[in-house]
C-alpha cells in the first residue's frame, strides 16, 4: 500500500477583492489572504487501476437549520460500495456504528471504516441502517424524535457520485451528509432524511476558510455563507421553500459563522463558485425562530476586473475574510 507524505506548494500571488454589488440590504468585502496545501493519503503518482486499494470511507456535516436540535443520530449496520448497481464490497460492522453528525463539521470526520476493493470506476455507497434505529434528532431538552429513512435498513441511504478506487492505494472518501438540505420536516411534522449527500474523493477537493467581521454581525443572529457553482444561483432561491425543500437548495455546500465569526467551506470539488452571504435574525413573535432576513451575492475586483467567481483547486486551503456592512 502506498504511504502518504506531504507534497505542498504555495501560491505566490496574493488577490485583493473588493464588493461590488448588493443583492438584498447587505454588502461585503473579500480578502483572499495566501493560499496554504493540505495533502490526502490517495495523492500517489504511482497508482494504479490495476490490481486493489483500500478505500477508507468518512462522514461529515454542514449545520442543521433547526436551532433546537443538538444531534442527528445515524446507527449503521453496513457500508456498501456500488457499481453499475451491484454491490462490490462492504464494511460490514460487528455492532451498529451510531454516530451524531452534528459532531463532524467544518471539515472533522467521523471515520466509518476501510475495506479492499477492486481497482475500478464506482458510483454509489449505500448505508444499511440498523432496523430498529435507523436515525432520530435530539432536542436541547433531551427528547428524541424518530427520522424516516425510505428503505434505510433494506436497501439502505444511498449516496450517489462517481470515483474511482486506484491500486495499491488508499483512497479517502467522504458523505457529506449535509443535513441543512438533507434534513427536512414534512406538512405531516415528521422529519425525513433527503438523498441529497453529496460522495467527495478527498484528492479532489479544496477548502475555503474565513471570516466574517463580528464586529458587523450585531445586526444578524445568524450568518450562513453558501457556496454556487458558477452561474447557477438564482434569486429564487432566496424565497420561503416548499414543503420538503430548503432555501438555497441548489448550494453545493453551505457553513455557518460561529460567535468569532469563522466559518469553514469543506470538501469543495475543484471547480469556480459564487459565494452568497445571507442573514438570519430571531422572531419573538414565533418564539425565538429564525427567520431569514436578507443575503448578498458577492461580487468582486481583481486588477480592476469585476467578477463573482472564486477559484477552488483541489488540496489547495482559500482564506477569506468577509467585511459585512449595512
Amino acid at each position: 500500500m502506498a504511504s502518504c507524505s506531504p507534497n505542498g506548494q504555495e501560491l505566490n500571488s496574493k488577490l485583493k477583492l473588493k464588493v461590488m454589488k448588493y443583492l438584498k440590504s447587505l454588502a461585503a468585502t473579500l480578502l483572499i489572504i495566501p493560499t496554504l496545501m493540505f495533502t490526502s493519503c490517495d495523492d500517489d503518482n504511482s497508482i494504479e487501476l490495476d490490481g486493489t486499494g483500500t478505500a477508507r470511507l468518512e462522514a461529515t456535516d454542514a449545520a442543521v437549520d433547526a436551532e433546537n436540535i443538538t444531534g442527528v443520530f445515524l446507527s449503521v449496520d453496513e457500508a456498501q460500495f456500488m457499481a453499475n448497481g451491484q454491490i462490490q464490497n462492504s464494511i460490514m460492522f460487528e455492532s451498529p456504528k451510531e454516530f451524531n453528525l452534528m459532531d463532524y463539521q467544518n471539515g472533522e470526520t467521523y471515520i466509518l471504516g476501510e475495506t479492499e476493493l477492486e481497482a475500478g470506476a464506482y458510483d454509489e455507497i449505500r448505508l444499511i441502517l440498523t432496523s430498529s434505529n435507523e436515525a432520530y434528532v435530539k432536542y436541547l431538552n433531551g427528547s428524541t424524535e424518530e427520522v424516516v429513512v425510505p428503505n434505510g435498513s433494506t436497501s439502505g441511504y444511498a449516496i450517489t457520485g462517481d470515483f474511482e478506487v486506484m491500486a495499491n492505494s488508499m483512497n479517502e472518501l467522504v458523505l457529506d451528509v449535509d443535513l441543512r438540505k438533507a434534513l427536512v420536516k414534512k406538512g405531516s411534522g415528521e422529519f425525513n432524511l433527503r438523498p441529497t449527500a453529496r460522495l467527495i474523493t478527498k484528492s479532489t477537493a479544496g477548502m475555503i476558510q474565513g471570516a466574517v467581521d463580528e464586529d458587523n454581525m450585531d445586526d444578524a443572529d445568524k450568518v450562513v455563507v453558501y457556496a454556487y457553482l458558477e452561474g447557477t444561483f438564482e434569486d429564487s432561491e432566496m424565497d420561503e421553500p416548499t414543503d420538503g425543500n430548503s432555501r438555497f437548495e441548489n448550494s453545493v455546500n453551505s457553513a455557518v459563522a460561529d460567535a468569532s465569526g469563522n466559518f469553514t467551506l469543506a470538501f469543495m470539488p475543484e471547480g469556480d463558485y459564487e459565494l452568497i452571504v445571507a442573514s438570519y435574525k430571531r422572531d419573538q413573535l414565533l418564539g425565538g425562530e429564525l427567520k431569514f432576513e436578507s443575503a448578498t451575492q458577492v461580487e468582486v475586483s481583481i486588477d480592476g476586473e469585476t467578477t463573482s467567481v472564486i477559484e477552488v483547486q483541489a488540496k489547495i486551503v482559500t482564506n477569506l475574510l468577509i467585511n459585512l456592512f449595512q
